[in-house]
């Protein structure tokens, strides 16, 4: 990914031109309510000027708490930029961009790119034989940008690009290549406070498969339906695992968004259809499945307390997905005419799975005690719940699983400000989680930054820690800590 490194430089010394910025950064996407959604016509409600945050990062993961598609150590080591920038008094553009490399030791498990969204199958090491380091690669830029077409009326356009690798470096190895690119059309109507528009994504993940030399070793994967339930395939056939070539798995979504503001009032909906196969579409290769599916997401924000000495806010999101895959079937045909010629006939395919997630949360938030442009108080606690139903079939027989998860959090800020404006942050937090898992998890972070006298750049240097136990079950006891080491600047 070497041109990719190139384009990020490139990008990123652009986003840091300017020096005209808040010292706040996530301050100022917090108090707009519309930043937070993907409307890009949106942007023109920004009241702050222009500002630019960048960060290098490194993440040092550890510990036995894990399953085994996880890495018993794992270094990340990243980089993220951001930038609101104002054009004039009526365009205004967004920029990010982030890298991450990340090496895990000791994996097995899932062969696909790790992903919280609903897969139509996994494919699966099911033995711990075969666990070796996996590395992965991904880059992201998004760019958007509004402008105010007439006196009440905005428009907007938003692009979302990411490009990954992933790829296990021990028999059976896998490579996957990740390409995933949204694109969104919205509109304001500001005398309303209504907004809307068109969304469209594409995702692609291209995997392929081999051994290292040649090997009498049978390596098994398990075609996982859903639950740990599907069916065992052995590498070197014309499966999933086809090391003859490589197959992707494709997803297309389309769909629409609404916003709606009155008063501290703001509601932003979302929904999306999905379509997609593993495979090629040919006559003359293999596709092994089809899914379809559709998500909704819905996001209300009260804001009750708005002024100059503090602002206080609740939120309440919902994010729901159905997918439901099928197996294609079919056999091979060898033409009469010409028997070096073989294509592919196929059938009423078979439902695989069906799927359904959502999450909910409820939370409130805070700011008090302002200090020049920063807030030297910050709290924000809640609520988080997780249900799932998976259901995999496979004829003449199925198997249903239902899971919950409870996941009550609170984390507080506390900035103390120098005489010579150097800032000083302390941060903790703490959560809990019930049912399905039970585990515990502590965080705290501390923070300097200091400014550059004569401009409004912002050097920064952080350290975070988090710390997370088992409560119950077969893991009880097992604990994992996360240690983050990171240098960014404001401008």
């Amino acid at each position: 990914m070497t041109f990719m490194k190139r384009i990020t430089v490139l990008f990123a010394n652009f986003l840091c031109l300017t020096t005209m910025a808040q010292r706040d950064f996530q301050l100022v996407e917090d108090r707009n309510a519309w930043l937070a959604s993907d409307n890009a016509a949106a942007l023109t409600t920004m009241e702050d000027s222009t500002i630019a945050v960048g960060k290098l990062f490194y993440k040092y993961d550890d510990g036995d708490l894990r399953s085994i598609s996880q890495a018993k150590r794992q270094n990340t080591y990243g980089a993220d930029v951001r930038s609101y920038c104002r054009l004039s008094e009526k365009v205004v553009m967004y920029g990010c961009m982030t890298y991450a490399n990340v090496h895990g030791t000791q994996m097995a498990g899932s062969m696909l790119f790790p992903t919280t969204e609903l897969m139509p199958f996994d494919i699966v090491e099911i033995s711990e034989d075969n666990v070796g380091s996996k590395q992965c690669e991904v880059f992201n830029m998004t760019g958007a940008i509004g402008w105010d077409a007439r006196k009440d009326v905005s428009v907007g356009a938003r692009v979302d690009f990411t490009a990954g690798d992933y790829a296990k470096h021990r028999d059976l190895r896998h490579s996957n290549t990740l390409m995933n690119l949204s694109a969104d059309l919205s509109f304001l109507y500001k005398p309303w406070g209504i907004g809307g528009g068109f969304l469209y994504r594409r995702n692609t993940e291209t995997l392929s498969f081999k051994t290292y030399g040649t090997t009498d070793k049978v390596y098994q994967t398990l075609i996982d339906y859903a639950n740990r339930y599907g069916e065992t395939e052995t590498f070197g056939g014309d499966g999933f695992t086809d090391s003859s070539q490589e197959q992707p798995l494709f997803s297309e979504y389309m769909g629409g968004m609404l916003q709606w503001k009155w008063k501290g009032l703001f509601i932003d909906m979302a929904w999306m259809h999905r379509d997609g196969y593993y495979g090629k579409l040919s006559q003359y290769t293999v596709s092994h499945s089809q899914h379809r599916g559709n998500s909704f997401s819905a996001r209300m924000r009260y804001d009750f307390i708005v002024s100059e000495k503090r602002l206080w806010w609740i939120d309440v999101t919902m994010d729901t997905e159905k997918l439901t895959a099928q197996r294609m079937n079919y056999r091979q045909v060898v033409s009469e005419d010409n028997p070096s010629l073989r294509y592919y006939e196929y059938y009423e395919p078979t439902k695989m799975s069906d799927k359904v997630q959502t999450c909910t949360a409820i939370s409130a938030t805070g700011y008090w005690r302002p200090s020049g442009e920063i807030y030297l108080w910050y709290i924000n606690g809640g609520l988080n719940l997780w249900n799932s139903k998976q259901t995999a079939y496979r004829f003449p027989e199925s198997k249903t699983e239902k899971k919950h998860v409870v996941n009550p959090f609170v984390t507080m800020r506390r900035n103390i400000l120098f005489r010579d404006t150097s800032l000083l942050t302390v941060q903790c937090g703490y959560a809990m989680t019930f049912g399905w898992l039970e585990q515990q998890a502590a965080q705290a972070r501390i923070a300097y930054e200091m400014p550059l006298h004569g401009t409004r750049i912002r050097p920064c240097l952080s350290l975070n820690y988090s710390h997370a136990t088992a409560t119950r079950g077969e893991m009880k006891g097992l604990s994992r800590h996360v240690l983050t080491v990171a240098a960014e600047v404001t401008f």
